[in-house]
């Protein structure tokens, strides 16, 4: 039963894209897709009742050694502990209403079969980098997710735009990976095992530990590595929900909690940063997806600092990306539903009067929202205010920086959440009168996705107990009141050149050029000077050696 909520997703994805899916059909890869999808989920759910309620935790040797090179060996093995059973939860619970989403979202494309594999491998890919009992497993699921997530990315491979997407995502990756595996190299060249157990005894620091933080960072979008975050939106609607809720973006704070890399400056300098540069970019889009992949990368600051601040830290970043998961994963399937209502336009500068879609999906899309900004009573208020009323404890100068960035990133986020709302229902700019979209998956997904909020309204309460007592009121009220001051300005700025806060946010601080002139485009040269002088060359000679 507990391999199964890990094999599940890689069985169907596998079946999805083999000769198999022609067999098939349309309709029996559908199926076949969700119903992996449905065992994998039912199977993390006995896995987190067993593991956490009942406090049973399981080491499972699989398929024996994998290889051995002298004294070092390493096995396929999985292990389920309270870590592992809380992820596998999230991933495939979140999983299995994305791919309902997708079989409705995605009916009238030709590969269907191809992409639900795709979609399952990429789920699949990360329940192997979330059970994985030692780093060469983990780096499986790892680079797993990579390449899925290039090729969903790229899915609509006849858009130039989302082609040079998948490119510019694999590259920015490849640079983070690279550094990955050289911490992982030393850590093998220094104990001679890559085990989490004895991994968790040796303090990875120096070098080592920089090189593993900088490879979390690529995978997680932390800044000047978070260019490829934005672009993946070029994607189809499931992939940049699954990609943004619990699969890729979680994986590199994922691996920091696991490898025990926390309590250090400059991963809050890099958490306080990351979030509020987010922030200020999200507030000068108008994009409805890139809108909430920039909240993406302005969440996952909250949890770099969170990590930052000790063991605790580091319980209070899980609470975050469980909670998370959900009203993302929300958030941007009510994005699609409204998308398709209009057509496929996604300027919310175009929207307005809600007459694009159902009350469901507006009412949906206003409790994801209300839970991004940390309304009270929803679960993005317990785990992001945790993360708050951390770094206003923490004795340290640099923590109180973060907290005064922290604060503003929510004012922000706040505001810029407001603004979504408000012009894709309220404000009618466009006089748009769409027929509104009634499907039943997608509703049902979202219903999901919307239950799954309400149950996780105590996740990461349980700091609460013991902290909350002596913080001072003003400092826990402040991101309340901070909340309501950006519902107000964002309502009393749309419409005004006055929410615009300078062009250079607008640019994104030029972090896009700065990547394509220094290792992107000298990447590519070298790609087309290696393919003429080397690949073309050898095939032309063969050619000419066989005639």
């Amino acid at each position: 039963m507990y391999l199964f909520s890990v094999l599940a997703p890689l069985i169907g994805g596998f079946l999805n894209i083999s000769p198999v899916a022609r067999l098939l059909g349309h309709r029996g890869s559908t199926i076949l897709a969700i119903s992996c999808m449905f065992i994998a989920f039912f199977s993390s759910a006995i896995v987190y009742y067993e593991v956490v309620f009942m406090g049973c935790s399981v080491n499972m040797d699989v398929a024996g050694s994998w290889f051995s090179v002298g004294s070092f060996s390493t096995n396929w093995s999985f292990n389920f502990d309270l870590l592992t059973a809380n992820m596998l939860f999230t991933v495939t619970s979140v999983g299995i209403a994305v791919h309902m989403y997708a079989c409705d979202y995605m009916r009238q494309d030709p590969h269907l079969s191809l992409f639900l594999g795709y979609l399952s491998l990429f789920t699949g890919f990360m329940c192997v980098l979330v059970a994985a009992d030692n780093l060469l497993v983990m780096l499986v699921g790892w680079e797993g997710i990579g390449v899925c997530s290039y090729l969903l990315i790229g899915y609509w491979s006849h858009r130039l735009s989302a082609v040079k997407s998948a490119q510019k995502a694999i590259l920015v990756n490849r640079i983070s990976d690279g550094l990955l595996m050289w911490g992982i190299i030393w850590i093998w060249f220094y104990i001679g095992n890559l085990e989490y157990d004895l991994l968790n005894v040796y303090n990875a620091s120096g070098f080592v530990g920089l090189s593993i933080l900088i490879g979390a960072m690529g995978k997680s979008a932390q800044i000047l590595f978070h260019v490829w975050l934005p672009d993946s939106m070029e994607g189809p609607t499931p992939v940049s929900a699954l990609i943004h809720a619990a699969t890729l973006v979680t994986a590199g704070v994922y691996l920091l909690v696991r490898l025990h890399i926390h309590d250090e400056l400059f991963v809050i300098i890099v958490g306080c940063l990351t979030a509020f540069m987010a922030a200020l970019f999200g507030a000068t889009q108008n994009d409805l997806k890139r809108v909430i992949a920039f909240s993406t990368c302005s969440q996952l600051g909250y949890m770099m600092v969170s990590l930052g601040l000790g063991e605790i830290g580091a319980e209070a970043s899980m609470g975050h990306l469980m909670s998370h998961a959900s009203f993302k994963a929300v958030l941007f399937l009510a994005a699609g539903m409204v998308i398709s209502g209009n057509g496929g336009n996604q300027n919310i500068t175009r929207y307005g009067g809600g007459a694009h879609s159902s009350m469901f999906t507006r009412l949906t899309l206003l409790v994801a929202s209300l839970s991004l900004i940390g309304f009270p009573e929803l679960s993005g208020f317990y785990s992001k205010e945790t993360i708050l009323n951390l770094a206003a404890i923490c004795a340290h100068p640099v923590a109180d920086v973060a907290h005064v960035l922290l604060l503003l990133t929510a004012l922000l986020t706040s505001a810029y959440t407001t603004k979504l709302f408000y012009q894709c229902f309220i404000a009618d700019f466009a006089g748009l009168s769409v027929t509104p979209v009634h499907n039943k998956l997608p509703t049902l997904a979202m219903a999901i996705l919307l239950l799954d909020i309400l149950l996780k309204v105590w996740v990461g309460t349980n700091l609460l107990s013991g902290m909350l007592f002596f913080i001072p009121w003003g400092v826990k009220t402040l991101p309340f009141g901070l909340m309501i001051a950006g519902i107000l300005t964002a309502t009393a700025a749309v419409g005004s050149e006055r929410f615009t806060l300078i062009r250079f946010c607008g640019n994104r601080w030029g972090f896009d050029q700065l990547f394509a002139r220094t290792p992107i485009n000298p990447i590519l040269d070298l790609g087309r000077v290696s393919w003429a002088v080397g690949d073309r060359g050898v095939f032309s000679v063969n050619n000419i050696t066989t005639h």
